[in-house]
């Protein structure tokens, strides 16, 4: 009986939450339009919110930051001890997991990466799809080889990761009630094989990679001079551009412990705050021609970092970007030879991901 009525009481949520979405949204809330997530192309929603100002209040309840100073002024102020779901949160997967662990920094994780890369692109020929066959096939792997699993263990831990990819979403968007228990099963297993304390660091860090390594390869299969230019000079400058121009994390929220003012405001500890990276790193304020993906732009001191959360407390950013250097030197590779190219579609992002607004597919097709 106690466990019928908690699925009621999730499928009841979930059902809430999104209609409150849904009402907000028709009635003209950008932020609420936006958790919707209906559109195939997120930036339009982000100039919609971006227009609303660089810090104003969602009618549900949230200040939503669009601009870049003041977001980054956000990011730096002191969170609140543990992360304070929403009145609107659709899902809390992590309710009970202690504070996450360390992720591996990237000097750790880019030789492995790099085999896990090679192996992938090893094995790939004719019509491929980018994000199945590698963007998310490496983070998997290397989190295998960091925390020594092996045979079952390993394949416990990829289906496990892809029963949990869409969590950094599901906070937010509320999934379909099957997937919800999918989600919440696989976070159980992650539990077992990794600790609770690695699980919530391995759910939020493999999404995090999977995206950034997807938005590198999208970069360079879409525009392949100047982003296969700079993986030969550098895959730094093109996986930072990647961060700015099509971040893994594009939606932050989160709880201030203390008071902040910014964008001639003031933000008080309690708040509820919803920072929009994803508009932030590109504000025209901050950054020139902000929608041309332009690699070399950090080539130059003078630019500003894009701004990378932590999502769910757990700090992405060196974990991702070792894995997305490997991956995109093994594949800037094969595209310099003339070995992989564009295939006919174009990439393809999920629908209602506010979080993430993943890549589900980047077709490509491989030579021989």
């Amino acid at each position: 009986m106690a466990l019928v009525t908690a699925e009621r009481e999730l499928g009841r949520r979930l059902q809430l939450v999104q209609g409150i979405h849904w009402l907000y949204g028709a009635q003209g809330d950008a932020y609420a339009a936006l958790l919707r997530g209906y559109g195939s192309e997120p930036h339009p929603a982000y100039e919609r919110a971006r227009a609303a100002g660089p810090l104003w209040r969602s009618r549900l309840g949230v200040r939503v930051c669009t601009g870049y100073a003041p977001a980054r002024r956000l990011l730096a102020a002191r969170t609140a001890d543990r992360h304070v779901a929403q009145p609107q949160s659709a899902l809390a997967w992590d309710e009970g997991l202690p504070d996450a662990g360390e992720l591996p920094g990237a000097d750790q994780v880019r030789e492995p990466a790099a085999r896990a890369a090679e192996r992938a692109l090893a094995g790939l020929r004719g019509e491929v799809d980018l994000v199945a066959s590698v963007a998310a096939r490496v983070p998997v792997e290397v989190l295998a080889d960091v925390h020594g699993l092996t045979g079952a263990d390993r394949v416990r831990l990829a289906e496990a990761c892809a029963g949990a990819a869409g969590a950094l979403d599901a906070a937010l968007a509320p999934p379909a009630y099957d997937d919800a228990v999918r989600l919440l099963d696989a976070v159980g297993t992650l539990r077992d094989l990794l600790g609770d304390g690695a699980a919530r660091a391995a759910v939020v860090g493999v999404r995090a990679a999977r995206e950034l390594i997807a938005g590198a390869l999208h970069a360079l299969l879409r525009d392949p001079g100047p982003a296969g230019a700079a993986v030969r000079q550098d895959p730094a400058l093109l996986v930072t551009e990647t961060l700015r121009h099509d971040p893994p994390v594009k939606l932050h929220t989160f709880s201030l412990a203390e008071d902040v003012e910014t964008a001639g405001e003031r933000v008080a500890a309690g708040e509820q705050v919803a920072v929009l990276v994803a508009a932030a790193n590109r504000d025209p304020g901050a950054f020139t021609a902000p929608d041309r993906f332009v690699p070399d732009r950090y080539a130059t001191a003078s630019v500003p970092e894009p701004l990378v959360p932590a999502p769910h407390g757990v700090a992405v950013e060196s974990f991702a970007r070792g894995m997305a250097e490997a991956a995109v030197a093994g594949v800037g590779g094969l595209l310099a030879a003339g070995d992989v190219s564009a295939a006919a579609g174009g990439a393809v992002r999920l629908r209602r991901s506010p979080v993430t607004w993943g890549l589900e597919r980047i077709p490509a097709r491989v030579a021989g």
